[in-house]
C-alpha cells in the first residue's frame, strides 16, 4: 500500500504557503487570495526559482480558455500576487516577469513539511470579521410609550378552518413581511445606485492652488452655485483656527468668524444662506453653530461632547435646507452614532449607533437625498464606509449598507464625498502606504479607482455642484529630535539636536534599557514599519516588514532582546513580538479584540497595552510570554507608559490634549496628574514625571512634577511644534521627541474634475 504525500507549507519572508490548501499567510495571518492566483503561486513556489512559462500556467489553470480569457487572467492573476505580497514589476522582490517566457519566482523559499497536529495561528475568519461591520439602526432618543406595554393575551384557540388561516396569517407576518422589507431595500438601492456606465477617469487633470498662505488649512465646503469655497484656517499668526471664504479664480479671501475659540468643519447650507460649523468649548467639549452670510449673526444650536479636530468632517445639510446630521454622541456614556437635528427647533434623534469599540464619522449627504454616505472606524485605524438610505422627510429608510470594496479590508478610508449626481463616492485612504484620493461607484462590490495622477498626501476634498474639485494637501516632516537633559537641569540654553531625520516620518521614540538603542517608527520605506538605530542616529536598520500602513507603538523589554509593537496589518490592530535584531514576528493579543500602545513592565512579566473591548479605551496587561488578558484602569486609560517602581501613566482618553493619570498597581489608587498633557507624551522617571504640554498660542512646553509631590514646573519651551510620543533614556540623561520639520496644509484646486 503506497503512503500519502506529506503536506508540505514553503516559506519566504514574513510569508508561508501552504500547498495542501492553498492558503497564504503573512506573519501568521490569513491574507485572502482567490483560488486561481494561489495556484499561479503554487506552480510559481515548486519550481525553486525556475520559470513557469506561459504555456504551463494555460494547461494547468485556465484549461479551454480562450487566448483572451488567459492573457487577461494571468494578468490579473500576477497583478493580484504582487499586491498581496507588497511587490513592484519594475524592482521585484518575489516575482519576476521573463519576457514572452513567463514567470519565476527569485526570493529564497524554505520547504516545510506540515506536522500531522500543526498549530494554525489564531486569526478572524472572514465571516466574523465581516460581522464586526453588522450595521444597527439605532432607536429613537425619547422612547416610545408602547415600548413599555406588556405584549397582548391571545384568545383561545380557535377551531377548524379559522384555526389554519390564523396560522397562515401568522407564518406571512413572521416571513413575508421580512421578505418584503427586504425586497424594498433591493429596489431601493438598485433605484439609486445600479448604474451602467463607469468613471472615465483623464490623465490630464490640472492641479492648481486654492489657497497656500502658512498654516494648517482643513474641511473645504463649496457654495451651492460652486462659486466659493469656506475652509478653517489657523490665521496668518498660526495662533487660532477660524473659517474663511475664497472666490474660485481669484485671491478674495475673507475672514468669516473671529472667536477665540477654535472653529471648524464648516458646512454651506444647500440655500446659500448660511454656514454651520462646530466651535470648539473653552474648557471642553464643542457646539455647532450657524452663521447668516447676509448679517454674520451667530446661532448656537447644540452643544457636544467631542474634542475639536480641524482636520475631520463632523457636519453635513439635507438637501432640503431643514436638518444637519452630525457624527458623535450626545453625551459622553453615549455609544457614537449618526444624529440627526432640524435646525429650527434644535429637536435631535439617532439614526444609527455604532458597536461597541466603533465610531462614526464623516457623514456626507448625497445631492439627491437619497442616502447618506459616512464611516465607521472599527478598529482605530482600519474603517469602513457605509450608505444609510434616508427618507424624503428625515430619519433613516432602511439600515446602513457597508461598501465591502475589495482590497480595502485592513485600510482606513475618510471623509467620504458624492459626485453631483449622487452616483459615486470620492474618498481619502492609506492602502498603498501613503494617503490618495480613490473613487469608486456606492454600490456593493466595487472596484474602487486611485487617484494617482492627483499625487499622494491629500487627506480631504469636496465636489462643487459644477464638478471642480478642492483637495487638502498635507506637507509632513517628522524627525527624531534629543534634548541634553543635564544642561537643562544646570540653567544652561538646553539646544535640541536631530537624531534620525529624512523627508519622510519618524515617530514615537523608545530608549532602550541599556540607553544604546532607539526603536522608533518610520515610512521611509514605503509602509509604516519598526526601524532601530544607535541613540546617535546610526545604523539604521528596518525590523518589521508588516506591508500596513499604521505599524508603530515600539516598546523595548527589559532585557532589550524583544521589541513589542502593535500593527493593523491582520484587519484588527494587535500587538506583536519581534526580535530587537530583528526576524519572525508573532502575535500576542487575539484577532477578535482591538490592542495598541504596549509597554513592558520593568520585570518583563507582563505587558499593559490599551483595548476598548469593554465599549471605551482602557490600560489592560497581559503575560508577556501570552495569557489571559487582565483589566487595569476603570474609569478610561489610553496609551500606558510604565516605570521601574509601581507607577504606570496614561491619558484619561484618546483626545490629543488630555488628562494625565497615574495608577499604583499595588494600591489601585488613581490620580489625576495634569490635564494639559500631550496625548502619548510622557514618560515616569526615577525622580518624577515629565511630559509635554499644550502651552498657550500653539507652543509645546516641557513639564515636571517631583515625585514628592508639587506643582507642575516648565523646564523648556520646544521651538516648534512637537509630534505625540516622547522617550527618555532610563538615566535621565537624554530626553527623545518628534518634531515637525515641516506642517503645513494647501488647499489646491483641480477644474473640471467631473465631466460625466
Amino acid at each position: 500500500m503506497g503512503s500519502e504525500r506529506q503536506p508540505i507549507n514553503y516559506q519566504f519572508g514574513v510569508f508561508e504557503f501552504s500547498a495542501n490548501t492553498g492558503e497564504l499567510r503573512k506573519n501568521g495571518i490569513i491574507v485572502r487570495l482567490a483560488p486561481q492566483p494561489a495556484l499561479v503561486l503554487k506552480m510559481l513556489l515548486a519550481q525553486n526559482g525556475g520559470i513557469v512559462s506561459r504555456e504551463e500556467l494555460q494547461q494547468e489553470v485556465w484549461k479551454g480558455d480562450t487566448i483572451v480569457d488567459f492573457e487577461l487572467g494571468l494578468n490579473r492573476c500576477v497583478a493580484r500576487i504582487r499586491s498581496v505580497l507588497s511587490d513592484d514589476a519594475d524592482t521585484p522582490r518575489y516575482v519576476e516577469t521573463i519576457p514572452r517566457l513567463g514567470y519565476r519566482f527569485i526570493a529564497p523559499v524554505k520547504i516545510v513539511p506540515v506536522p500531522q497536529r500543526q498549530r494554525i495561528p489564531v486569526a478572524a475568519p472572514a465571516a466574523a470579521f465581516e460581522a464586526t461591520l453588522a450595521p444597527e439602526t439605532a432607536p429613537e432618543v425619547v422612547p416610545q410609550e408602547s415600548n413599555r406595554l406588556a405584549p397582548p393575551q391571545l384568545d383561545a384557540p380557535l377551531e377548524g378552518p379559522s384555526r389554519s388561516l390564523g396560522r397562515k396569517w401568522r407564518l406571512l407576518l413572521i416571513y413575508g413581511l421580512p421578505a418584503a422589507v427586504l425586497i424594498f431595500v433591493a429596489l431601493f438601492w438598485s433605484r439609486h445606485f445600479v448604474r451602467n456606465r463607469t468613471v472615465q477617469l483623464r490623465s490630464d487633470y490640472s492641479v492648481g492652488p486654492l489657497f497656500s498662505e502658512p498654516g494648517q488649512t482643513g474641511s473645504p465646503s463649496f457654495s451651492p452655485d460652486g462659486s466659493k469655497v469656506v475652509f478653517s484656517w489657523s490665521g496668518s499668526r498660526q495662533d487660532n483656527f477660524d473659517l474663511y471664504i475664497r472666490s474660485i479664480g481669484t485671491q478674495d479671501t475673507t475672514r468669516l468668524t473671529k472667536a477665540p475659540e477654535t472653529d471648524y468643519s464648516p458646512a454651506w447650507s444647500p440655500d446659500g444662506k448660511s454656514i454651520a460649523f462646530c466651535r470648539a468649548g473653552r474648557r471642553n467639549g464643542s457646539s455647532i453653530w450657524v452663521i447668516s452670510l447676509s448679517d454674520g449673526v451667530e446661532r448656537k444650536l447644540i452643544d457636544v461632547p467631542w474634542t475639536a479636530v480641524v482636520g475631520s468632517r463632523f457636519l453635513t445639510w439635507s438637501p432640503d435646507n431643514r436638518r444637519l446630521v452630525f457624527a458623535g454622541s450626545m453625551s459622553e456614556d453615549k455609544a457614537s452614532g449618526l444624529l440627526e437635528m432640524e435646525v429650527a427647533t434644535g429637536a435631535t434623534r439617532y439614526l444609527t449607533k455604532a458597536q461597541a469599540g466603533s465610531v462614526e464619522m464623516h457623514p456626507a449627504y448625497a445631492p439627491d437625498g437619497h442616502a447618506i454616505a459616512f464611516v465607521r472606524d472599527i478598529a482605530r485605524g482600519i474603517s469602513r464606509i457605509l450608505v444609510l438610505p434616508m427618507k424624503p422627510e428625515g430619519g433613516a429608510a432602511g439600515p446602513p449598507v457597508p461598501l465591502s470594496w475589495p482590497g480595502f479590508e485592513s485600510s482606513n478610508v475618510a471623509r467620504p464625498t458624492w459626485t453631483p449626481d449622487s452616483s459615486h463616492l470620492l474618498f481619502a485612504s492609506n492602502r498603498n502606504s501613503e494617503q490618495y484620493l480613490w473613487i469608486a461607484k456606492a454600490e456593493q462590490g466595487a472596484a474602487p479607482q486611485l487617484l494617482s495622477t492627483l499625487g499622494p498626501g491629500l487627506m480631504d476634498a469636496a465636489i462643487s455642484s459644477t464638478g471642480d474639485l478642492a483637495m487638502v494637501r498635507e506637507r509632513l516632516d517628522i524627525d527624531i529630535f534629543k534634548l541634553d537633559m543635564d544642561r537643562l537641569r544646570r540653567g544652561d540654553s538646553a539646544a535640541t539636536v536631530p537624531v534620525v531625520n529624512s523627508n519622510r516620518l519618524e515617530t514615537y521614540p523608545n530608549v532602550s534599557p541599556d540607553g544604546l538603542k532607539l526603536a522608533f517608527e518610520s515610512n521611509r520605506s514605503g509602509f509604516t514599519e519598526i526601524w532601530t538605530s544607535n541613540v546617535d542616529g546610526t545604523n539604521l536598520t528596518q525590523i518589521t516588514s508588516m506591508g500596513h500602513p499604521i505599524t508603530g507603538s515600539p516598546s523595548w523589554s527589559p532585557d532589550n532582546r524583544t521589541i513589542a509593537f502593535d500593527s493593523r496589518a491582520g484587519g484588527v490592530p494587535r500587538i506583536y513580538l519581534v526580535p530587537a535584531a530583528g526576524g519572525k514576528v508573532e502575535a500576542l493579543t487575539a484577532s477578535n479584540e482591538m490592542s495598541v500602545t504596549p509597554a513592558w513592565s520593568a520585570d518583563g512579566a507582563w505587558i499593559y497595552f490599551t483595548s476598548d473591548r469593554t465599549g471605551r479605551p482602557e490600560v489592560w496587561r497581559i503575560p508577556s510570554s501570552g495569557g489571559t488578558p487582565q483589566q487595569v484602569s476603570t474609569s478610561g486609560g489610553f496609551s500606558p507608559s510604565t516605570s521601574a517602581g509601581k507607577l504606570i501613566l496614561y491619558s484619561a482618553n484618546r483626545a490629543w490634549v488630555t488628562t494625565l493619570k497615574s495608577l499604583n498597581v499595588e494600591t489601585r489608587e488613581e490620580r489625576a496628574l495634569a490635564t494639559d498633557a500631550i496625548r502619548r507624551s510622557y514618560y515616569p522617571a526615577a525622580d518624577g514625571v515629565y511630559y509635554i504640554a499644550a502651552g498657550a498660542g500653539g507652543h509645546f512646553l516641557l513639564k515636571f512634577i517631583p515625585s514628592a509631590g508639587g506643582a507642575a514646573v516648565t523646564l523648556y519651551e520646544f521651538p516648534r511644534r512637537t509630534a505625540e510620543g516622547m522617550g527618555m533614556s532610563q538615566d535621565g540623561h537624554s530626553l527623545f521627541f518628534g518634531e515637525a520639520e515641516q506642517l503645513n496644509t494647501d488647499l489646491q484646486l483641480v477644474r473640471d474634475f467631473w465631466r460625466n
